[in-house]
């Protein structure tokens, strides 16, 4: 994915695993292209890089693994305060992931993270939604509204049961926030 975003012009990528025989090959593949990095490193513990280093975040897989191993609440959390430590203010985490809502937005949604939440379901190549046309692709890039608590509604019927679920968690300004909050007072 990152050497595709070079070809769309993206100048510095960081690609972080935990896997050194992973990073080492990735390394090796493309030594060729600068704009990439290899980093092998523990997504709980990104101390490397000071605070709000990033503009943004994309995590294809990465928190689906931890959800999958011992402890993974802790781990899950541990992973998602690192990523908001890494953002500036304004910066998103993209997750891209298998995960839905009731799996994935009680970690995301912790209040300590500041994110304003946006969720895009999309569903495999080729899948249509029953007795519609390909006009349905513009739906695809509107948000699914979400409950109040950060669920999908209970008439929302999901076409793809394989479906990628795209959270976008963008880390809001506090100060921002708190002016303008006080200029409604």
């Amino acid at each position: 994915m990152s050497e595709d975003m070079v070809k769309d012009g993206y100048e510095e990528i960081v690609n972080v695993d935990i896997s050194t025989v992973a990073i080492d090959m990735m390394r090796r593949k493309y030594e060729h292209v600068p704009q990439l990095k290899y980093m092998q490193m523990d997504v709980r513990d990104m101390s490397f890089f000071p605070d709000e280093s990033f503009d943004a975040v994309i995590d294809k897989g990465t928190l689906d693994s931890l959800m999958c191993g011992a402890n993974a609440p802790l781990c899950a959390g541990q992973m998602l305060g690192e990523v908001s430590r890494l953002l500036k203010n304004g910066g998103v985490y993209m997750l891209i992931t298998y995960g839905d809502p009731t799996a994935r937005m009680p970690h995301l949604s912790r209040p300590v993270f500041n994110w304003k939440i946006e969720l895009y379901i999309i569903p495999r190549p080729g899948i249509q939604k029953p007795g519609d046309s390909c006009s349905n692709v513009k739906s695809y890039l509107e948000p699914i509204p979400l409950t109040e608590k950060g669920l999908l509604p209970a008439d929302y019927v999901m076409e793809d049961p394989d479906a990628h679920f795209i959270y976008i968690c963008k880390k809001i300004d506090e100060r921002v926030e708190l002016s303008d909050k006080s200029a409604d007072l």
